[in-house]
C-alpha cells in the first residue's frame, strides 16, 4: 500500500535441518530427507510452535508432500506475548488458533532471495490472510537482505532458507498478530481503548475506520488520556472548534491510506524518516517501539509532545493487523492538544 513518507527518505527502496535439538542451523546434508513436521516437533527451540501445531492437528500435515513456506515463530517470540508452555495454548480458541498457525503457511516454497526488495510483498497464506513481506536492499547478500513477515522480522542467515524436503522454514523473532476483524472492530473489542474510541467518535474519525483503508492507528490506552484528566466526559465537552484537526488526527494519520509497521523502517535501514502530518508536523514510529514527534518551528523534536512514547505492552501491542489496516497501542499520547489551540 502507498506510504506517505517524507520525500527526502524515500525509504531507501522501491527500490534448519539439524538433528540436535538446541541447534537450529541449517544443515544442507540432511534437508534432503527432513520435512518441515519433522524439523520442528525435534527442536526445542520450536517447541512451543510445534506444541501449537499439534493441538491444531496441523503438524502432521506439514509431513505431506507440500510444498509449503513456513514463517516460525521460536520459543522467544512466543515468550514475548506471554506464551511460556504448551498449556497456555489451551487458553485460546482453538479455531482461532488453528486459523493463525495457518497464516503462518504459503502454499509454496519461497526463499526471501527470489522475493522483490520493497515493502509488502503479498502473499496469499493457507488461512486466508493476504500477508506483507517486505525486504530490504542493505549489504550485498540477497540471502541476507532484512526480511519481515506481517511485521515480524526474520532471523538472518542460519534460520532462514532453511531447505526441507517439503519446502522451507524461516525463523521469526516475534509472533506476527492478524485478526479478521476491521479496524473499527479491532479498537472496540478492546476495552483498554475505549477513551480513546470516545475520541474518535468525538472527532468524527469513527466510521470511516470501517472504510476500505488501509488505516495506521497509534491508539492510547485508557490510562495515558487518563493521566491528562481526559475522560469520556471531558471528551464529551470538548469544543473541536478551538482546536487545529491535527490535535486529534495525528492518531489515525489523517485517516490518509497508510498500512505502516514498526518493523518497515528497519527493512529499509531508514530508522529517522518521519511520516509528514502536514503543517510543519512530522511523526516517527521507529523500529524499536517507540514514537518522536516533531513539531514546528523549526521541526522540534517533542516540542508539543511528551517523551518516551512507546508501544504499550511491547510486542502484544505492536502491529495487530486487521482487514483493512494496523493498530499499535501505544502507552501516551502523541501530542499536546492544548499546544494545537486555535489562537
Amino acid at each position: 500500500m502507498k506510504r506517505y513518507f517524507l520525500a527526502y527518505i524515500s525509504l531507501l527502496m522501491l527500490l534448519v535441518t539439524a538433528c540436535k535439538k538446541i541447534d537450529v542451523t541449517g544443515d544442507e546434508r540432511t534437508s534432503d530427507i527432513r520435512t518441515i513436521g519433522d524439523f520442528i516437533h525435534n527442536n526445542y527451540d520450536l517447541s512451543l510452535l510445534s506444541a501449537a501445531l499439534q493441538q491444531t492437528a496441523l503438524l502432521d500435515s506439514l509431513n505431506a508432500a507440500g510444498p509449503f513456506t513456513i514463517w516460525a515463530p521460536d520459543n522467544k517470540a512466543f515468550n514475548n506475548i506471554g506464551i511460556y508452555k504448551a498449556d497456555d495454548f489451551s487458553r485460546l480458541n482453538k479455531d482461532s488458533l488453528r486459523t493463525a498457525l495457518k497464516n503462518l503457511l504459503l502454499p509454496e516454497r519461497i526463499y526471501t532471495s527470489v522475493i522483490p526488495t520493497q515493502l509488502d510483498n503479498r502473499y496469499t497464506c493457507l488461512g486466508g490472510m493476504s500477508s506483507y513481506i517486505s525486504v530490504g536492499m542493505i549489504g550485498a547478500n540477497a540471502d541476507a537482505f532484512p526480511t519481515a513477515f506481517n511485521g515480524s522480522m526474520v532471523y538472518d542467515a542460519g534460520k532462514r532458507n532453511l531447505a526441507m524436503k517439503n519446502g522451507v522454514i524461516h525463523l521469526l523473532k516475534a509472533v506476527p498478530k492478524y485478526i479478521a476483524q476491521n479496524t473499527q472492530e479491532l479498537l472496540a473489542a478492546d476495552t483498554t481503548l475505549s477513551i480513546f474510541v470516545a475520541l474518535l467518535k468525538k472527532t468524527n474519525q469513527w466510521d470511516a475506520l470501517k472504510t476500505a483503508g488501509p488505516f495506521t492507528v497509534y491508539a492510547p490506552v485508557n490510562d495515558a488520556f487518563r493521566n491528562y484528566q481526559l475522560t469520556p466526559d471531558s471528551i464529551a465537552r470538548i469544543d473541536l472548534s478551538r482546536y487545529k484537526p491535527l490535535a486529534f488526527t495525528v492518531y489515525t494519520l489523517g485517516l490518509k491510506p497508510h498500512h505502516i509497521l514498526m518493523s518497515d523502517l528497519l527493512v529499509t535501514g531508514a530508522s529517522s524518516a518521519r511520516i509528514d502530518l502536514g503543517d510543519g508536523y512530522a511523526i516517527n514510529p521507529n523500529p524499536y517501539g517507540g514514537f518522536n514527534v516533531y513539531a514546528p518551528p523549526g521541526a522540534k523534536w517533542n516540542y508539543h509532545s511528551p517523551g518516551g512514547t512507546t508501544i504499550a505492552d511491547g510486542a502484544k501491542g505492536q502491529d495487530i493487523m486487521g482487514t483493512n489496516g494496523v493498530v499499535n497501542r501505544i502507552n501516551n499520547i502523541l501530542l499536546y492538544p492544548d499546544s494545537l489551540l486555535i489562537k
